[in-house]
């Protein structure tokens, strides 16, 4: 299959997986509808309503919601609602559910972006640097910076970031270090950096090590290959296996990091709505913000997926 083939077809999959999960987010809505109705009218049996009183208020809870409309008008429905983006009225708000994402998706990107693309160059380019010096200094240094990176949760880094920002320290015979001052945005970068920086330095020493051994290594250091040249290949080899892994951890973390950094930095973002609409509670909102986080998750694989064609070139071939 050649490479944009790949593409197209890949493409294809993520948006047939986002309307599956569309699909079945609509199901579930209606089952917690008519949960919420028997509970409704459980309630008012209780308290001594006649069968009367029952229909009248099943009938206004149907009409209310459209629910005296056929199951497959609705969905319908809700497939050109969520295609044209109408996904409904916040709550909690007081306007349109896309009204409120609107911005709030890209303030919490402009912070998660640079902190995955810190994470991911950092962390391979460490992870590289201790594979070649297994054993070595440079290796028991990084990895043990891992283990206490691992141990460090993100609410707390965010604390130690901002208790150093700024501030001034007198190190050994003199020497002043003065922090520089960081604004919202920047820690809420370098805590997603961080959160993800220890995993990615374990995969990529994890994979690099895998191709250490191999026959074309053997090969480079006969030749007398520079170091550079030589970490080029191993990397190209390794990609693979470090994009596998990164991909899930990335998302995995990502998905918990966000709402402790914009719960801790009062960042107005997808997390801070999303906690908001379950508080409150705001079905709709509530929601639809997860959804986002379903279809960023959907994205990052077709991500990987379209990266897996570039990097192994078999794939590339008609």
């Amino acid at each position: 299959m050649s490479y944009p083939r790949l593409i197209i077809r890949r493409v294809g999959l993520s948006l047939v997986s986002a309307y599956l999960v569309v699909s079945a987010t609509f199901f579930l809505v209606n089952l917690m509808v008519y949960k919420r109705l028997d509970g409704i009218l459980a309630s008012a049996r209780y308290g001594g309503a006649g069968p009367e009183e029952i229909a009248r208020i099943r009938q206004g809870f149907v009409e209310a919601r459209g629910l005296d409309n056929p199951l497959h008008e609705r969905y319908i429905n809700w497939i050109v609602d969520v295609t044209t983006l109408d996904w409904g009225y916040s709550r909690a708000y007081e306007k349109p559910v896309i009204d409120v994402l609107n911005g709030r998706v890209q303030t919490t990107l402009e912070y998660v972006i640079p902190g995955v693309a810190i994470a991911i160059l950092l962390g391979v380019t460490l992870g590289l640097i201790a594979a070649l010096s297994r054993d070595r200094p440079l290796d028991w240094s990084s990895r043990v910076g891992s283990y206490v990176l691992l141990g460090i949760p993100a609410f707390m880094t965010i604390y130690y970031l901002e208790f150093l920002a700024g501030t001034t320290l007198v190190a050994v015979e003199g020497v002043i270090i003065v922090f520089p001052v960081l604004d919202t945005q920047t820690i809420a970068t370098l805590a997603v950096a961080f959160g993800l920086l220890a995993g990615q330095v374990r995969f990529a020493r994890s994979a690099v090590l895998d191709e250490v051994g191999k026959d074309f290594v053997k090969l480079l250091r006969a030749k007398g290959s520079p170091r550079l040249n030589m970490a080029r290949h191993l990397l190209r080899n390794a990609a693979i296996p470090i994009v596998s892994l990164s991909v899930a951890e990335i998302l995995g973390v990502l998905m918990l990091n966000i709402y402790i950094v914009e719960s801790v930095l009062g960042i107005s973002g997808l997390a801070e709505a999303s906690l908001r609409a379950v508080r409150l509670p705001d079905i709709r909102l509530a929601i639809w913000t997860t959804m986002v986080l379903v279809f960023i998750g959907i994205a990052g694989n077709l991500i990987q997926d379209i990266l897996y064609g570039y990097l192994d070139p078999r794939i590339q071939s008609d």
